[in-house]
């Protein structure tokens, strides 16, 4: 219960407690305006109340629905975090520096395809429809058995410095069914 409900049917309560002994002394009116006072206190607070408790009943509804589809998402998905390898080649970097620019590096709508490098199974990785490098070799057998359930992929590119020179890196998170 809030505190300003408390203070309001405590403030009732002395109205209330009040306008008796002016019965008494004869003074009706006031009397009368403090049982009145008091009854407008206590029926504010009640509905102030009351609409205190029915926003935390709707609040606690709303985050079990928001629990229970977290649930059955997770349920029904999961989630691969894929370094890209491959980012220093070509013209990658100028492209990692303007997505990076472009979107804080956060974000950036992603694709994985499936592909051949040097005669073996590869998996590319799109930026914005830009090639930005590939799945590591230590993460394509993962990738591949997942690669034609892929839902989403969002691209974060984070970058430092070597040697007064901004490298870019990124990395894919995949979310796919299961």
């Amino acid at each position: 219960m809030k505190k300003s409900v408390i203070v309001m049917w405590i403030v009732a309560a002395l109205f209330l407690v009040s306008a008796f002994p002016m019965f008494a002394e004869g003074n009706v009116g006031a009397g009368v305006s403090g049982i009145v006072i008091a009854a407008a206190l206590a029926a504010f607070g009640f509905v102030k109340n009351k609409k205190a408790k029915e926003a935390a009943e709707a609040e606690q509804e709303r985050a079990q629905t928001e629990a229970a589809a977290r649930r059955e998402f997770q349920a029904a998905h999961g989630v691969l975090s894929l370094p890209v390898s491959g980012v220093t080649f070509d013209n990658r970097q100028r492209i990692l520096a303007s997505l990076y620019k472009d979107s804080d590096g956060i974000g950036i709508d992603g694709k994985l395809e499936k592909c051949e490098y040097e005669g073996e199974a590869a998996i590319r990785v799109l930026a914005e429809g830009e090639l930005i490098g590939f799945v590591r070799k230590s993460d394509l057998p993962q990738a591949l058995s997942v690669v034609d359930r892929i839902e989403d992929v969002t691209i974060s590119i984070d970058r430092f410095s070597d040697e007064g020179e901004k490298i870019y890196n990124a990395v894919a998170r995949v979310t796919y069914a299961k």
